[in-house]
């Protein structure tokens, strides 16, 4: 996965190149270098760096060593357009929702990657679950200059301002748990993953698996806590499937952290529980469990096998690696980029789409037993 930060301060200033200072030189015409552009516009050598990098690659500039960088003698690329991404912001969002809240970067960054491809520049707008103002509404929908808005995290509080924007003409797609009726929407089908992991767990002869995430089934089915729910559900139909018991005992409540995931193991191995194996709605629980485990004096598999969700970098550097529900984040952020160009380019079609990124058991030896053959 590419994790590359995605810099929108030398996006704009690229734009504002494009927009305002290339046309002021004929092709051929010598430019300011690096030190007196990135001096003139009140910005780092290094930012500047990345502008006239980005410029020289799409033919739009080229340099002559020793002379000087120039403008090329080609037709300029279209305007970059705008798009927004509203995000919630991080200092509402408590331990169990933080590692979400770098999922939704990851779905940000990949999504412009793509969007560069059509000349589309991404700035980010952040809100709060509770204070979202009505002003702030308003400002969203007066920017004529914004075609289109992108919500990596969608909420419920957020469907009266999409209806408003929709209602408007603009575009709004985003990333949920399930189809999203209020917009276009691109979501994790996560339910022949979690066949595919359960069964491997059943097959090489855990009996009884335990699920660390962070809902309660006495809660309510709220879309907040929609991908825990989700994934709880799933379970319980892999191991029906599998021929294998729920056992609510093992069915523990656990945030986000790996501080949570080593606290719920700890609690049911006190209490005496009887458990092979461990399935953890995030890595970052298996990561906590997996330090519990060990510090009890128990090994990963031999003793209790262990399984996450998400991939996450540190999972294949883990010791043992980390078997993982695989999301491609790169794969349904193009789904969402794609979702957003085809209403762009039809904005008369009525109704709303949604399309399923399909995610897959990924084997490390963690899960103990065999790798599962490949079909």
């Amino acid at each position: 996965m590419n994790s590359r930060p995605h810099n929108l301060k030398s996006e704009q200033l690229e734009n504002h190149l494009l927009r305002e200072i290339l046309p002021q030189y004929r092709p051929g015409e010598r430019v300011p270098s690096e030190v007196e552009m990135a001096r003139q516009l009140g910005t780092s050598r290094t930012t500047m760096h990345k502008v006239y990098f980005n410029l020289i690659s799409r033919g739009l500039l080229y340099r002559q060593s020793g002379i000087g960088t120039f403008r090329a003698d080609r037709a300029e690329e279209p305007a970059l357009r705008m798009i927004t991404a509203v995000m919630p912001s991080l200092h509402l969002l408590n331990a169990s929702q933080t590692p979400n809240w770098f999922n939704h970067q990851y779905t940000l960054e990949h999504f412009a990657d793509a969007a560069r491809e059509d000349h589309f520049m991404l700035n980010v707008s952040f809100f709060d679950h509770d204070r979202y103002s009505v002003d702030e509404a308003e400002r969203l929908l007066n920017r004529g200059d914004v075609p289109a808005f992108l919500f990596p995290a969608l909420v419920p509080e957020l469907e009266p301002l999409i209806k408003r924007l929709r209602a408007a003409g603009k575009v709004c797609v985003g990333r949920y748990f399930k189809p999203a009726g209020f917009c276009d929407s691109a979501w994790f089908d996560i339910e022949n993953a979690m066949e595919q992991a359960v069964a491997h767990l059943a097959n090489s002869g855990r009996r009884r698996i335990a699920l660390l995430d962070e809902w309660r089934p006495e809660l309510p089915e709220i879309p907040h806590y929609g991908y825990p729910v989700d994934r709880y559900h799933a379970f319980r139909r892999a191991l029906e499937k599998a021929e294998l018991p729920f056992v609510s005992e093992l069915y523990r409540f656990s945030l986000g952290s790996g501080a949570d995931g080593e606290w719920a193991v700890r609690r049911m191995l006190e209490e005496k529980q009887n458990f092979d194996a461990v399935f953890c709605g995030t890595d970052r629980r298996a990561f906590g469990a997996i330090a519990a485990l060990r510090k009890a004096g128990l090994r990963v598999p031999e003793d209790v096998a262990v399984v996450g969700v998400n991939n996450e970098s540190g999972s294949v550097g883990c010791d043992p690696p980390l078997a993982t529900i695989d999301c491609p984040f790169d794969r349904l952020a193009r789904m969402l980029y794609e979702l957003m160009r085809d209403r762009l380019n039809a904005p008369e079609r009525s109704g709303t789409e949604s399309r399923a990124c399909t995610v897959s058991f990924l084997w490390r030896e963690s899960a103990g037993g065999a790798p599962p053959a490949i079909v």
